[in-house]
């Protein structure tokens, strides 16, 4: 029997869940593909962000080659869609949420971007008392 998928663990979701082509017909609906809620966040942290790949796997709370597969699968779904003109949804996947004011206890990055803010915020307010 198979181990269960760990969790991935997300910062946020997304607020858009779909994006189509300006000249998609009903037709080309059919060729949809899914995006999971970890491909996005893999996406955001790689592209976005400008993580390296081990500081994106440490985020996410997976492994380097598990992060690296996610990453793959989502570029060839974007790439899909583009090439061949094709909609995608971002729906589904096996993630966890990160409450925006906690960290996660592990020192990550992005953890402690949060606790340099809150360290600032707390100093800048104890100076204007």
């Amino acid at each position: 029997m198979a181990r269960p998928p760990k969790e991935r663990r997300l910062f946020c979701i997304p607020n858009i869940k779909c994006f189509k082509p300006v000249d998609c017909e009903p037709s080309c609906m059919s060729g949809t593909n899914v995006l999971t809620y970890e491909e996005v966040e893999a996406l955001r942290l790689v592209d976005l962000e400008n993580y390296d790949f081990q500081e994106a796997a440490d985020s996410m709370q997976v492994s380097a080659p598990t992060f690296c597969r996610i990453l793959k699968s989502a570029r060839f779904k974007v790439s899909q869609s583009i090439w061949f003109g094709r909609p995608f949804v971002i729906s589904g996947g096996n993630y966890t949420i990160l409450d925006p004011g906690k960290t996660c206890g592990k020192r990550c990055k992005m953890c402690w971007k949060k606790e340099i803010k809150e360290c600032i915020k707390f100093k800048n307010n104890e100076m204007e008392d």
